[in-house]
């Protein structure tokens, strides 16, 4: 790596799944999102450039979706790919709309995409929806360690007896945690919703002026892909115990998984889009993560052999 961006200070943890920055600068490039995951995601849109050369010119987005959960784009081939849609972003992104800073963007090259040179409030998100989209069609080329186990279970060493820290609750995954027979699961979110669920027995609640603490502290640290979409996700990391096993999960983290893998990603846990109309039609109609895996997604796990071993964690291989 060439270089990583200076830890991110408390202040800025306080609320890790919240968007980093004010960015009230209506008149900005883009929405700054994912400013935290910038590095991560510049070397993902490398290696795909290498990996596609010539075949992305003249490919073109063909739809965007902006959902109330996800954003999803659907390319001129067909491919698809989503992202998580931060209310930060949504809040930050209304006083550029209501001046008609809104482009059309079906049409557009995939290629300027990928370079940033989007001029619109939701850049960031359509920019990592579309990185997702290119790299699904990779997963099953034998190019990686891949396993279609259900959600975390594909690697049972990386929680059994062992405390994990989950940032960003996705409540099926509390549940199969729980299963898994974790010594303990702490979960740092700002959601009344998750409050509920660890009084319910999935975990203790800790506020995310904790994050650095309990961080340093797990053995196994659980990162939503709503880290990566809301620029958090560097800063977690570098809270982290060098010894520390990671995931990243959600269909948000479904570009390759390299520039993860360099920073000591264990588990990728995440999702391919399998029916791209589909996918966007739930998308508009302010579907979420339920109706996307009910029929048009197909959750894998990407696994960092190299640091599983180091870890000592590939038993069950």
């Amino acid at each position: 790596m060439d270089h990583l961006p200076e830890k991110l200070t408390m202040a800025s943890l306080q609320s890790p799944l919240s968007y980093l920055g004010d960015n009230n600068h209506s008149d900005e490039k883009d929405d700054r999102t994912a400013c935290g995951a910038a590095p991560i995601l510049d070397e993902a849109e490398t290696i795909l450039r290498q990996l596609y050369a010539a075949t992305l010119n003249g490919l073109v987005l063909e739809r965007l979706v902006v959902g109330v959960f996800f954003t999803g784009v659907k390319l001129e081939n067909g491919w698809g790919g989503v992202a998580y849609t931060p209310p930060e972003v949504v809040k930050n992104a209304g006083q550029r709309i209501l001046k008609g800073g809104s482009p059309t963007v079906r049409g557009m090259r995939v290629e300027e995409v990928l370079r940033g040179d989007l001029a619109h409030p939701f850049a960031g998100l359509i920019r990592l929806a579309t990185m997702n989209a290119l790299s699904a069609s990779l997963f099953d080329t034998g190019r990686y360690r891949l396993d279609d186990g259900d959600d975390l279970s594909a690697m049972k060493t990386m929680f059994q007896g062992r405390r994990v820290c989950m940032v960003g609750a996705i409540i099926p995954l509390l549940k199969r945690l729980r299963q898994l027979q974790p010594a303990s699961v702490t979960i740092i979110d700002h959601k009344k919703e998750t409050r509920a669920e660890a009084a319910a027995g999935y975990g203790t609640f800790v506020s995310p002026e904790q994050t650095a603490e309990t961080l340093a502290s797990c053995e196994t640290a659980v990162f939503t892909g709503a880290t990566i979409a809301n620029g958090s996700i560097q800063g977690l990391l570098d809270l982290l115990a060098p010894d520390a096993a990671i995931a990243v999960v959600g269909p948000t983290a479904g570009f390759i998984p390299e520039p993860l893998f360099r920073r000591n990603v264990a588990l990728v846990g995440t999702a391919m889009v399998t029916d791209s109309d589909h996918a966007l039609e739930l998308l508009a109609e302010g579907g979420g993560g339920y109706r996307l895996f009910a029929g048009c997604m197909r959750k894998i796990n990407l696994l960092n052999v190299p640091r599983l071993s180091q870890l000592g964690l590939m038993r069950s291989y």
